[in-house]
């Protein structure tokens, strides 16, 4: 590769301009965000396993109000609520696009045997209607879709939702962005101890900000000896006034804000935003 066609590579694409390379069903990548979901000591995939528990006595408690309700888990990863909730007697359908995390999901409840089914699918596809009593959608996958994805899912949900069910979910602020390191930096790995690839290899990363979108992107270009890959995480964040807009705009009421996923009381400058509204 010419140097002129990786300066090319550096400069800030258009929102939402989305690259042919998709790391969350990758084999190699795949296995390291697998990693990253089991793994207890951070919460680079999934939160802690502490934050985790609150989150579903959080639910379960005060949300579901000690129901039995029938859940629907979007983006639900290796099942981590999933379980914990199945195991508090509700029924839970999870759906997420890793394979690999689908698959260890479906052999955890093999041997668990829990209420809960997995499904490896794209979760803009779903197609229900008035068929779950809650829907989860938690770590704030709402901001890495495009707004036409958003709202496609949002309608989805809706109506997937029987009357009076609920719709939890996260999203990232502008507190949380302002704290992000926004510096270009690369990485260089030797052969198997890299996450983007298992071939030895120099990773380009840098931020860009769509102020107008309230948007950002992480970009990370991924060089081998014999190729090159662009893997692109867009992150749209929210503020209250932009997501009751949101809620608002496809029928969704009762809205209820909240600092984080556990219910800790709202706060302008929290990290997330955590919302619970009902159809």
């Amino acid at each position: 590769m010419k140097i002129n066609e990786l300066l090319n590579l550096t400069e800030k694409p258009e929102l939402f301009e989305r690259t042919e390379h998709i790391f969350w069903d990758d084999s190699h990548i795949s296995k390291g965000m697998l990693e990253a979901h089991l793994d207890t000591s951070w919460d680079g995939a999934s939160r802690l396993p502490s934050t985790i528990e609150a989150s579903v006595k959080w639910l379960s408690e005060s949300v579901f109000e000690n129901k039995k309700m029938k859940i629907l888990d979007l983006g639900c990863g290796p099942g981590l609520y999933a379980s914990r909730l199945a195991k508090l007697g509700h029924a839970v359908t999870g759906i997420d696009f890793s394979k690999r995390s689908i698959e260890y999901a479906k052999n955890i409840n093999s041997e668990e045997k829990l209420n809960i089914e997995y499904i490896y699918q794209n979760y803009t596809m779903i197609d229900y209607e008035n068929e779950f009593d809650a829907i989860i959608l938690i770590y704030c996958d709402l901001g890495a879709l495009t707004n036409d994805e958003r709202d496609i899912l949002l309608k989805k949900i809706y109506k997937a939702l029987k009357p009076g069910g609920k719709f939890v979910f996260d999203t990232f602020t502008h507190e949380y962005r302002k704290k992000l390191d926004t510096k270009k930096i690369w990485e260089i790995e030797k052969e198997n101890e890299g996450f983007w690839s298992e071939k030895p290899y120099l990773a380009l990363n840098q931020n860009f900000h769509y102020p107008e979108e309230d948007t950002y992107l992480d970009q990370i270009i991924v060089i081998t000896d014999e190729e090159l890959k662009v893997y692109r995480i867009f992150d749209h964040v929210y503020s209250k006034d932009t997501l009751n807009n949101l809620i608002e705009k496809f029928g969704f009421k009762n809205q209820v804000f909240y600092s984080d996923i556990t219910g800790k009381e709202f706060k302008d400058d929290s990290d997330t935003i955590a919302v619970v509204v009902m159809k």
